[in-house]
Order: C-alpha cells, then structure tokens, then sequence
C-alpha cells in the first residue's frame, strides 16, 4: 500500500503557522496553530462623539488690578506663555505679613512649651504629648496646604464646568477637604491629651493649645497668600491664536473673569466611556488612533483624560475618557461619531498562539493525535495573536477548531474562528 500525502494552499499570515490533520480513519480532524515567536500588540476600542478643542478663556486666579497685558487680538501664542500680569504690590505684602506671623507664631508656641515643661517637670509623658501635638501640626498643615492647591486646580478645572477635568477636580478637593478635617481632630485631640498630662498647670496647656491654633490659623493664611501671588499671573493654557481680550491695564479683574481668549489650533477630543473592568488598563498620555464615523483613514491621537467618576449617563458601570487627536481631519466634525484603538501593551519577541485558541486561560494541545487541555498564563491580547508567557513551549501545537464538529451558527458561537497564519497542510494514510 502507498501512503498517499498531498499539499494544499499556503496562506501566510504574520505570527505562526496553520494545519489541517485529515485521516482517513475514524480519528478526530482538527486545525491547528504552532505557538512561535512574535509581537502582540493590546489594545481597547471605544467608541465616542466628537467635539473640538478650539478655545479657551484665560482668567486670572485672584483679584486685583492689571498691571500689564502682553498680546493683542490676533497674535500667535503657546502653551505656558505668560499673557499679562497683575499689580503684585498688596499680594507680595501680604505673603510677607503671613510669614511673618507665621515665625511670630511658632516662636510664641515654642515659649509657651518651655514654660510647660518647666512647670510640669518636663516629664516623659509630657514631652511625649508634646512631640504628638507637633506632628499632628505638621500633618493639619501640610492637608490644608494640599486643600488650598486643590481648590485652586478646580477653579481652573471647572472653567467648563461640565468637563470630566471639572469633575475630577471636584473629586480631589473633596478629598483634600476631608484630609483637612482628619487632621484637625486628630490634632485637637493631640491637644486635649497634651492638657490632661499637666492638670496642676491648666493655664500653661491651654497657652500650648492656644499657640498651636495659631500656627495652624498663620500657616492657612500663608498658603492662601501664596496661591494668591500664584494667580496673578495670567497664562495661555494652549497654543493659538489670541480672539479677544476683553480687558486693559489699569482694569480691576475678578479671578475666574475671561480676560483673553486663545482659539486652539484646531485639536478634537473624543469624549468616550469605557467599561469599569477595562479602565485600569487606560491612563494618560497613552497612544491611540482615531477613525471618524465613515472613513478608513485612521489619525494619531492621545489619552488626555481618564475619569474617576462612573458616567452619570450610562446604562452600565462606565467611566469616561478623552482621546485628543492634536490634528483632525474635515471629517471629524464638532458632533460626528469617532471610534479610538488605544494601545494599551506591545509585547516583542515573545511566545505568541492565535487568540482564538485561547479560552479562559486554557489552551488544548495537540500530540500526535492526543488533545490535553493545558493552563496557560497569558500577557497581551492583540485582536489576532496572545502572547504566552507560561504554559507551552515553542513549536508546540495548539488547536483552533475541531473539524467534525458542527458549523457554529450565529446563535452557537464557540469561539472556533482565525487560523492564525502559515502553511495550511492535510495528510490522510494509504488507502
């Protein structure tokens, strides 16, 4: 008897190779892939609405009367470039008078201390309760220093007030501000406890507690005057063009009134949710590519938004992302539909199976013309390759699809489909 082997279509496919086993005898057929080396590439696809990021009203973050204005309607700027100042005589003075009582303060605390101590002995306990009360000082005003800056980033964030920046904003100076609250109790009750170690000196710990309040109460004022001195600045978040400014030297300003307003170059944003269990793959400054509803052409773009609050609007768990394309084609108009491919991993020179023959971290292995299914611990997941990172060796085969199974219908997906690329073989014995 002859053994009869015959070659049939070669189709090559980047990442590995494909075969069919065809016997003749009552055996099961399957096609296969052979686990080789190669690149996978992770991404999560999302689908959102265009808008455009093409202005921005630039307001100063403290009153006061504006000492200079740089620009004029119709003049280029940059991002970061400074575009007018304020009159910083009364806020400079107003820093130094925080410091000032500031120093006052902490020198008047650490007198009464020493009288404290004096009085009571300077006891271990007392110079333990001492030492708990400064820390927790320390703590109260590094929270409120904290609270301050980030309620100065909400005013600046909330200029839109319905943007996700806005309402992440919201979230960290609630969570300064509750910061904030834990560090006073725990502070005055750190206060209390340093008054019960020297109850024969009553008016000696309350002269502490009194003192410390006052370091607390000039920190706050310090770090109120320096945002202020912050804030007269005035800076162009965005490169543009200069549309207006609505105000002169001389003029009184509220902080949070538009004095100069940038058109943007003409970046587009597309504003997205995603699922909960997808959002901790997304943050920032991720590379993405954006395709607008109806073409094929793909535009790069960037993660500029990842937000902490579920979307008030979805059906389901849902967070929202910003994708920023810097340079938008016609097609992306202000309301259009766009869909983003944010690439999340790339993985070179590693061991790669198609995807299809992976399902729930199991793989079946084919040997000779035995099957095991065998656990895999899986890394990237490109829409064609996975990459392996334990479980099988290279050159082993995996299978896609048993043959003699039914066709599955839309009804009946089994996850059977790709052939992952290479030579497709069938071999039947002699007849």
């Amino acid at each position: 008897m002859k053994r009869l082997i015959w070659i049939v279509a070669a189709v090559l496919v980047a990442g590995g190779s494909v075969a069919v086993a065809a016997n003749a005898s009552p055996a099961p057929r399957y096609r296969v892939a052979t686990a080789t080396a190669g690149e996978v590439t992770e991404t999560v696809t999302v689908t959102g609405t265009v808008d455009h990021v093409n202005r921005a009203d630039v307001t100063f973050g403290t009153d006061g009367t504006i000492a200079t204005l740089t620009v004029s309607p119709g003049e280029a700027v940059t991002a970061g470039q400074e575009l007018g100042t304020l009159d910083t005589t009364a806020l400079e003075a107003a820093v130094s008078q925080a410091s000032a009582e500031v120093t006052a303060a902490e020198a008047a605390l650490a007198s009464d201390e020493e009288a404290q101590e004096e009085a009571a002995g300077a006891s271990d306990e007392l110079a333990a309760r001492q030492r708990e009360v400064k820390a927790a000082q320390t703590t109260a005003s590094r929270a409120l220093t904290a609270a301050s800056a980030a309620f100065a980033a909400q005013a600046s964030a909330c200029a839109t007030p319905s943007s996700a920046e806005c309402t992440t904003a919201v979230t960290v100076t609630r969570s300064a501000q509750e910061a904030v609250q834990r560090a006073q109790t725990a502070l005055q009750t750190a206060i209390d406890a340093l008054a019960g170690t020297v109850p024969a000196q009553p008016e000696s710990a309350n002269a502490v507690a009194e003192g410390q309040a006052s370091v607390e109460e000039a920190t706050a004022k310090l770090v109120e005057a320096e945002q202020a001195l912050s804030g007269a600045t005035l800076v162009s978040p965005i490169t543009g063009t200069v549309g207006a400014v609505t105000s002169s030297a001389g003029a009184a300003v509220s902080a949070g009134s538009p004095v100069v307003t940038v058109i943007g170059e003409g970046a587009a944003e597309v504003s997205a949710t995603v699922p909960v269990e997808q959002l901790e793959k997304l943050t920032v400054g991720q590379e993405a590519t954006v395709t607008p509803v109806g073409a094929t052409a793909a535009v790069p773009g960037t993660v500029t938004s990842v937000g902490t609050l579920p979307a008030a609007a979805s059906e389901s768990v849902a967070y929202p992302v910003t994708i920023t394309v810097p340079s938008p084609p016609a097609s992306m108009a202000a309301g259009s539909s766009a869909t983003a491919s944010v690439t999340v991993a790339t993985a070179k020179d590693v061991l790669t199976v198609p995807t299809s023959a992976v399902r729930g971290g199991v793989v079946t292995v084919l040997s000779g013309e035995q099957t095991s299914p065998t656990r895999v611990t899986v890394g990237a997941v490109g829409p064609s390759r996975t990459e392996i990172k334990e479980g099988l060796a290279e050159g082993d085969e995996v299978v896609l699809a048993d043959l003699d199974s039914p066709v599955p219908t839309n009804d009946q997906q089994t996850g059977q489909g790709g052939f992952g690329g290479g030579p497709v073989r069938m071999m039947r014995p002699a007849g």
